[in-house]
This record gives C-alpha cells, structure tokens and sequence, in this order.
C-alpha cells in the first residue's frame, strides 16, 4: 500500500504557528493535536512488507512543528517472499521541527526501511529520535534498516546508516542488540560523552546520541540520560 503524509507549517500572527496543510492518504491519517502539535494515526494494520510510506514535512521561518505517533508500529511480513516495508520522512526546515514517533517493532521475517532526509536552513532546529525493538517478546527477531541524513544549507551535517536483525552485515552476536533508539539534534551543541551502551558525539552546532541493548526500555532511560547532560559551555 502506498502511503503520503504531507503537513505544512508557518508562523502566524501573535507568533503562533498555523497548518495551512494536513493531509494523508493510505495507512496514516494526520490530525493536530495542539497549537504546533500533529499525531500519525494507523487507519490499517502494519505496515506489511512492501508497504510504503511517505512523510513530507514543511517548517517555515518562525514557524514550531512536534510530529508524534498514536502508538507503536508492528512491522509484519507480507505472505511468501516478503519485501521490505518503507517509510521515508522528508523535511524541509526554516523554522523548529521536533520529530518523535513511539517505537517500531519489527516482528520475525519482517524488514523495514526508515529513512530520514532532513534539509535545514542555517537557523533551523531539528530534533529527531528513532526507536526500535526487534521482535515481539519470545519472539525471534525481525530486520531493520535506518539512514539518517541532515544537512545544513547544503552541507551534510550526518549521513549514517544502522542495520540491525539477522542478515545486517554488522549484526552478528554477541554484538547483535535487539533494541535501539537514537536522537540526532541541530541547533544546540553538546560534548562527546559515553555510558553503558551508549554514545553521543558532537556535530557541527549539534549532536547525535545512541543507545543499544536488548530491551527498549532501559536503552531509552540510558539514552536521555544523554541527552539531558550540560551544554558544551556548561560542561567544560
């Protein structure tokens, strides 16, 4: 099934961000949910393999945007010879862009595509978090492929690509974690730091933190605590 989520947002008068665009066709219905505020919701279950899904995303000069998700997504395999399910999230951003869907779990002999294709403008803010579990519980685990790539007027702030599940190149135990969930930020810098199973490296006028385990919970509480550390200026 094809799927397109478009939403467009401008500052306003008062400083207040209006939508003169919502709309979404196929498996996603898009409903505003607050002043800057829009949900995904599911309209059929999934997705199923070979499914495809798309998320385009405006943010105007002095415009705010957060895009969040009712519930998980259970990525399922479509019957016989499945083909991976995708969902491809394009932002253009002048403005603030928050992006936070709730977790995908990709079930056993699933595979999923997430991409993520942001392109800012100098005094653009962008925070946007990633989390997944492979596998339901008692479950073998399904595939999961992300790119993520961030640019700022032009130059590629990041460009990475993390596959994890059976048949991931670099999935191959004891190295094979089951849960993973990351952040990247534009805007506000913050040092390299480390934890258990997790890293955040510094980027240009930004950072990206990761966390990887075997359940989604506690890499989660291990990614914010991350993200919640002191400002370079601070921590210095």
């Amino acid at each position: 099934m094809r799927t397109l989520v478009e939403v467009v947002a401008r500052a306003g008068p008062g400083g207040r961000t209006v939508l003169p665009v919502v709309r979404a066709s196929g498996q996603l219905a898009v409903r505003r949910t607050g002043p800057s505020t829009v949900h995904l919701v599911a309209t059929a279950f999934g997705p199923l393999g070979g499914d495809d899904a798309e998320v385009r995303l405006v943010v105007e000069a002095g415009a705010r945007l957060a895009v969040r998700t009712v519930a998980a997504a259970v990525v399922l395999p479509a019957r016989g010879e499945s083909p991976p399910s995708v969902q491809r999230v394009r932002a253009e951003v002048a403005g603030s862009l928050d992006l936070r869907a709730e977790p995908t779990v990709v079930t056993r002999g699933a595979h999923h595509h997430a991409l993520l294709h942001a392109q800012l403008d100098d005094d653009a803010e962008l925070t946007a978090t990633e989390q997944v579990q492979l596998g339901r519980v008692g479950e073998e685990p399904g595939r999961w492929t992300g790119t993520t790539r961030v640019e700022r007027a032009g130059t590629p702030l990041l460009h990475t690509t993390v596959g994890l599940g059976p048949g991931a190149p670099a999935w191959l135990p004891p190295v094979a974690p089951r849960a993973y969930a990351s952040t990247v930020h534009a805007g506000a810098a913050l040092a390299r730091a480390t934890g258990e199973d997790a890293v955040r490296l510094p980027l240009e006028r930004g950072w990206v933190a990761t966390a990887w385990g075997d359940r989604l919970a506690p890499t989660l509480g291990r990614l914010a605590l991350l993200e919640g550390a002191a400002p370079v200026e601070e921590a210095q």
